[in-house]
This record gives structure tokens, C-alpha cells and sequence, in this order.
């Protein structure tokens, strides 16, 4: 066959009559002529068809564009339109920023639907896709403080590079930095967005913004130097509407520097009308020691706002700042005229007397809320934390003591708090190492939810205790989640060196800041003495204080009396720590021999826990003594040991048996989940099959491996 191809340059067919070519698409023309071979010629028409072929692949792409629209526009919220789909090849930047946006928008939906998980993971897919979309980082970033606080920092920090001016984006990031208690890392931010070298340049409205929040910052400090440095932030002529915040910002400056007369100008500048314009007059007030002035702005204060609790907590606050005790305490009482029946309010004003450390005004709110039948239970914790801060280990013990056995009854999200005061007051004790681990782990599993100032009490109180390392560990924990955190930041250096130097020391010198200012007795009997009258007054502080100042002075008539410390430091650790730790000790103490007589005392011991209505620790004793298989007169003396039988009325269905174990096992009460555990298989009829004594033996599994703890004893 010979083919032959030719090219035609001509828009219109030409047909000759009688025409017999096969024409393909109107533009390719096909003739076989047959002969001694078969000859093909193409003719084709190239213009015409160059014509075809385009206008067939256009309607292929809008074809295919308008199928892809089709398909975006399927999910609520799409913000792609026909159009920008056709124009994708030359758009994909601007189309791949809408689909970001309408992913933002769909999931902002589902936020406000209560579906937090398909909102997080359409906010985090949005973002990819439009990063400048400050509304969707802010949502995404509050998504995530409660989880992991500081990607939620650094997703804020990190949208500055393309909205810096963003007011809702600043709002969030610095209220952000207040939390986290980051005042040096929001300083820096604030010093490079004020700079000229910021790009892209923030404009007129956001610049102030920040400018004023760099003043506040710097007033936070409470010094000359940076109440000067911001002044010079300020502008000195700013008036109207929009500067009423830096005029405010420039009246607290001048107040700290003792500018009273500027100060009072400044004021006077002020519409006088707001809640704002009148905490200025208190505050100017309050530094000319001016007690009508200030009571006037509080009067109208509280003018502004009727019915609500703030603005009295407010003026309790600046009485009390002025030392105006008795204006102080009438504000109280009004306080507790207008709001002693509203638990919410009580609440508030007790956090104010714990951050004021005033106990006395505590316990006057705690009475309050029972006299109205409210729940004493937070101002307890209250009052408890309190203690903690103030070093008052002993006062701390007899609180938690009163809701302890209640803390169960709590939802888990208002469980949180208690139990992280209850975990600390168990480690605060001198020898509570263990609980401190388990302080770590509680801390770790809260995530976002624990707070700086949490990881800063924790940290104090340890190292107050002489932990260094439980402290350090606690420090390294919250610096991981809250790496600019100011106070974590000063901690930090001096607990890890700290608690080097305790790991290196191989026993405690007199120089060791971990020991505490305690005098050792001269003789044996003195310090036994004191310590058996600090375990009777349940002063578990003071007692562990004192062994560990024995420990480490080593005193001449240590080695003597080093049985019956550490028979002290059992009964210690059965009084103090949670049962699982006190029997680890307990466990540890009676692994070596003892005499009788030591082993007999903690018999008595026992009997003086049962009549005390502490049946539990001496339940706990009765058995470690019973397992050592005593005997003469040990074993007569333990068996004559009567505990009441409380597991009757508890075991009398298998529902209830079944909660109490379940209960016990919560509250990391494993010996008391063996021993019901026991008496409900001991009770059980031979070959019965309910689901009580089937279910206790899967409880059984996880009760024995939660009491598989051994603990140190004296030698």
C-alpha cells in the first residue's frame, strides 16, 4: 500500500461532483484508489481541524471543571465558585486559599454543633490550605490548649507572619502569653512587631494596640525603671475615644513612679463614666492613701454593675491594699449580705482571700456557705491549698482529712484540682518520694488542663519538703508544656542544681538547704519524746521534719535509738501517706527482724488507730502483722485486736459489692478492694455462678498488681 499525505490550508471543503472520499471530523479526507497497489491519500485540512480538536478540548475542560465544581460544591459552606474553577491554571494559589476558607467556615459549624473532633481536624486540613485565615487558627488554637498548650502558642505565634494585624489574632495570643505566665516572651513579640523591620507592616489601629499592651506588660513589673520604660511607650498627647487606654496605661505609670500630681491631671482627662475610668480613681486613691476619694470611686463602682460580685471583690482588694482593715471587713460583711447565698460568688471571693493568703477570711466564707447550705468542699480545698502555700504542712493534713473521703462524689472534670491538692499534700510530707511520682504522672495526664501556677506550687512545696528531684521533675514537666513560663523559667536552674547536689551527696550535710531549721534533742528519749507528741497532735510535718534532721545530724545516740525512729517513721507513713505507699512501708518495716516489744507497740499502735475511728490503717497493720506470722505474745496481742466488721451491709448485693470495689480500686485503696473481695468469695455458696464473685476475681487481678510496691525501712 502507498500512502500520501497532504496538507490543505483552506477553511472550506471543496466537493467535486461525484465526490467518494471518506472525511473524518469534516476536515480529513480519505481516498484508496485500487490498482497494481493500493494507494491511500489523506488530505487534511489543518486549520479546520487545529479548530475542531481546540474547540473539543474546551469543552472537555469545562466538562471536567464544571464536574469538580460539582463536586466542591457538595460541602456546605463552599466559598469556590464556577468560575474559579475555570479559571484553576492561573488561580491555584487564590482557589486552594478559598477551599482553605470553606473547610474553616464548615468546621466552625460543627464547633458551634458541640462536634469537637471533626472540627478539629476540618480547622487543622483549612489551615493548610489558607494560613492567613486568622478566625480558623484562633478556633483551632483554643481547640488545643487544653491538650497541647504550647503548639497552640507556637500555631498563634506562628500566624503573625500573615495577619500580624489581626486584632482577633492578637487578642488570643497575648491573653495566651497572661495565662502561661509568659511576660518575657510577650515582650519580645511586641518589641518585634513595633519594630521597623516587621513585615508586613502592622497598621494605625493594630500598632497602638500593641504599643498599649507593651505598657501593660511593662507595668507589671512594679518597678521605677519599667514604669519609665513605659512612658516612653506611650504617646504623650493622645486623646479622644482611642486613647483613653494609653492615657489609663500613662495614670498607672505615673502612680508607681509617685507622680501624683500628673496622675490626678490624667484623670481629669478621663470621661469618668465607665467601670475602667473608676478603678483609675481607686487606684490614684489608693497611692495619695486617700480613704473618701477612695470610697467615693468604689461607691460609684459598684453603681455601674448592681448585682454583680466583682466590683465588691474589687474594693475587699483595695482595702486591703490600703491597710484599711476595718473598711476591709465591712466590705465583707456586705459582701456576704448581698451574695452569701450565691455559691458561684462565694467561690470567687475565695480564690481573692487565698491569693491574698488571708485564712481567717476563708473560714468566714466556708461558715457562710454552710449556714446556706452550700457545699463546703471548695472552700476547704481552699483552705487546704492555703496551708500548702504557707508552708503549714501540719494545718494542710487535718484539712484534707475533712473532704478527702468525698472526692469521688465529683464529676472527673471538677475532680482534677482536688486531687492534684490531695496528691501534693501526701508528697509534701518528708519521705513522700513516692507520691511525688505519682504527683508527676496526675500532672502529665491533666496536660493543658493543669495550670502554671499548679506546676509552681507543686514545685515550691516539694523542694520546701526536700524533694529536689520530685520538684525538678515537676518543673521540667510544666516547662514542657509551658516552655516560656516565667516563674517555671526561675525555678528551674536552681531544683536541677539542687537536686544534683542531693544525688551526689551520699548522705545529707549539715549545709543541705533541704533540711530544715529543726533542733535535734540531746538525748533519745527527748527526741522520741517529741516525736510521739507530734504524731498524737497529728503534726506530720513537724514529725518528719525531726527525722530527717535526726537522719542527718546522726546525733551519738542514733545507732540506739534507730529502731524505734524507725518504728516512728512507720507509724509516720501509715498516718500520712495513701495505703498503698503506708503498707509498702509497713511491708519494708517488718522484712527485718524486730523485737517483740517494737512489734507488740505497733499492736497498740492499731488499737489506738481503732478507737480513733481510723479502722482502714489499723486494718492495715492488723494484716502486714498477721502475715509475718508472729508468735507468743505478738500473736495473742494481734489476735485479740478487734476491728469491727463493716463488709456485712456492703456486700449485701452484688451491686453494692461490686461499687465499693470499684470505689476502692479509684481511690488507689487496693487492700480494702482485696479484703471485700475475700469476704464476698468466702461468702459465696459453693459453685454458685453470679456475676459477683466472677467479677471479683477479674478486681482481684488488678488489686494485686496495685499492691505490689515495696518501700525503704531503717536499718
Amino acid at each position: 500500500m502507498k500512502i500520501s499525505v497532504k496538507l490543505n490550508s483552506a477553511w472550506r471543503r471543496d466537493l467535486p461532483p461525484g465526490d467518494r472520499r471518506l472525511w473524518l471530523l469534516r476536515a480529513v479526507a480519505l481516498r484508496f484508489d485500487r490498482g497494481m497497489k493500493v494507494t491511500c491519500t489523506c488530505e487534511i485540512l489543518w486549520k479546520r481541524l487545529l479548530a475542531l480538536l481546540a474547540a473539543a478540548a474546551l469543552a472537555l475542560y469545562l466538562l471536567a471543571a464544571t464536574a469538580l465544581f460539582l463536586w466542591w460544591d457538595r460541602v456546605p459552606g463552599n466559598q469556590v465558585t464556577w468560575l474559579d474553577v475555570v479559571t484553576l491554571p492561573v488561580r491555584a494559589g487564590h482557589v486552594r486559599q478559598k477551599r482553605g476558607d470553606s473547610a474553616i467556615a464548615a468546621a466552625l459549624e460543627r464547633l458551634r454543633e458541640k462536634d469537637a473532633v471533626e472540627a478539629f481536624y476540618g480547622l487543622r486540613a483549612g489551615l493548610v490550605r489558607s494560613p492567613a485565615n486568622a478566625a480558623g487558627r484562633v478556633a483551632l488554637a483554643r481547640l488545643m490548649l487544653g491538650s497541647d498548650p504550647r503548639g497552640a502558642l507556637a500555631l498563634l505565634e506562628d500566624g503573625l507572619a500573615y495577619s500580624p494585624g489581626d486584632p482577633e489574632l492578637l487578642r488570643a495570643l497575648f491573653s495566651v502569653y497572661a495565662a502561661q505566665q509568659a511576660r518575657a516572651r510577650a515582650l519580645e513579640t511586641t518589641a518585634r512587631l513595633l519594630s521597623a523591620a516587621q513585615s508586613p507592616a502592622l497598621d494605625a489601629a493594630a500598632r497602638d494596640w500593641v504599643r498599649d499592651t507593651r505598657a501593660a506588660l511593662l507595668l507589671t513589673a512594679r518597678n521605677p525603671a519599667e514604669a519609665e520604660a513605659a512612658l516612653a511607650v506611650l504617646p504623650p498627647d493622645a486623646a479622644g475615644p482611642e486613647g483613653e487606654r494609653a492615657r489609663r496605661l500613662r495614670l498607672s505609670a505615673c502612680v508607681q513612679l509617685g507622680r501624683l500630681d500628673e496622675a490626678r491631671r490624667l484623670l481629669a482627662t478621663l470621661p469618668g463614666t465607665s467601670a475602667d475610668d473608676f478603678r483609675s480613681q481607686a487606684e490614684v486613691a489608693i497611692a495619695a492613701g486617700d480613704a473618701a476619694a477612695l470610697d467615693s470611686a468604689l461607691t460609684r463602682l459598684k453603681a455601674a454593675a448592681p448585682g454583680q460580685p466583682a466590683p465588691l471583690i474589687f474594693a475587699f482588694n483595695a482595702w486591703h491594699q490600703m491597710k484599711r482593715l476595718s473598711y476591709r471587713d465591712r466590705t465583707e460583711a456586705e459582701f456576704f449580705r448581698f451574695f452569701g447565698g450565691n455559691d458561684a460568688a462565694l467561690q470567687l471571693f475565695a480564690a481573692a482571700a487565698v491569693n491574698l493568703e488571708l485564712p481567717d477570711v476563708l473560714r468566714r466564707t466556708e461558715q457562710i456557705a454552710l449556714a446556706s447550705r452550700l457545699s463546703p468542699f471548695a472552700f476547704r480545698v481552699h483552705l487546704t491549698e492555703l496551708a500548702l502555700r504557707r508552708g503549714d504542712v501540719d494545718e494542710a493534713f487535718r484539712r484534707l482529712r475533712e473532704w478527702e473521703p468525698t472526692i469521688e462524689t465529683l464529676a472527673p472534670a471538677q475532680r482534677y484540682y482536688p486531687e492534684f491538692v490531695r496528691r501534693l499534700v501526701r508528697a509534701s510530707v518528708p519521705g513522700g518520694e513516692q507520691q511525688s511520682a505519682g504527683l508527676v504522672n496526675h500532672l502529665g495526664d491533666l496536660r493543658g488542663r493543669a495550670t502554671v501556677g499548679m506546676y509552681e506550687l507543686a514545685g515550691k512545696v516539694l523542694a520546701r519538703a526536700g524533694n529536689f528531684a520530685g520538684a525538678r521533675d515537676v518543673v521540667q514537666l510544666g516547662l514542657r508544656h509551658y516552655p516560656h513560663s516565667d516563674p517555671l523559667l526561675r525555678l528551674a536552674p536552681d531544683l536541677a542544681a539542687a537536686a544534683d547536689q542531693q544525688a551526689a551527696a551520699k548522705t545529707p550535710s549539715a549545709a543541705d538547704p533541704a533540711l530544715p531549721a529543726v533542733t535535734v534533742p540531746p538525748t533519745a528519749a527527748a527526741a522520741l519524746a517529741q516525736l510521739d507528741a507530734a504524731l498524737a497532735d497529728e503534726a506530720f510535718g513537724t514529725a518528719g521534719d525531726l527525722l530527717r534532721a535526726i537522719r542527718a545530724a546522726r546525733p551519738a545516740w542514733f545507732d540506739r535509738a534507730a529502731g524505734d525512729l524507725a518504728r516512728r517513721e512507720t507509724e509516720l507513713a501509715v498516718l500520712a501517706q495513701d495505703p498503698a505507699t503506708a503498707r509498702a512501708r509497713v511491708h519494708g518495716y517488718l522484712e527485718r527482724p524486730r523485737p517483740d516489744a517494737d512489734l507488740l507497740a505497733l499492736v497498740q499502735f492499731a488499737q489506738r488507730l481503732s478507737q480513733r475511728g481510723r479502722v482502714a490503717e489499723a486494718r492495715l497493720l492488723r494484716d502486714e502483722l498477721a502475715a509475718v506470722r508472729p508468735s507468743g505474745p505478738v500473736a495473742a496481742a494481734w489476735q485479740r485486736l478487734e476491728l469491727p466488721d463493716d463488709l456485712a451491709a456492703i456486700a449485701a448485693t452484688a451491686a453494692t459489692a461490686l461499687a465499693e470495689i470499684e470505689r476502692s480500686l479509684r481511690q488507689n485503696r487496693a487492700d480494702d478492694a482485696l479484703r471485700l473481695i475475700e469476704h464476698v468469695r468466702q461468702k459465696s455458696p459453693p459453685g454458685s455462678r453470679s456475676p459477683a464473685p466472677t467479677s471479683a476475681r477479674r478486681k482481684f487481678v488488678c488489686a494485686s498488681r496495685s499492691t505490689s510496691g515495696r518501700g525503704r525501712s531503717w536499718p
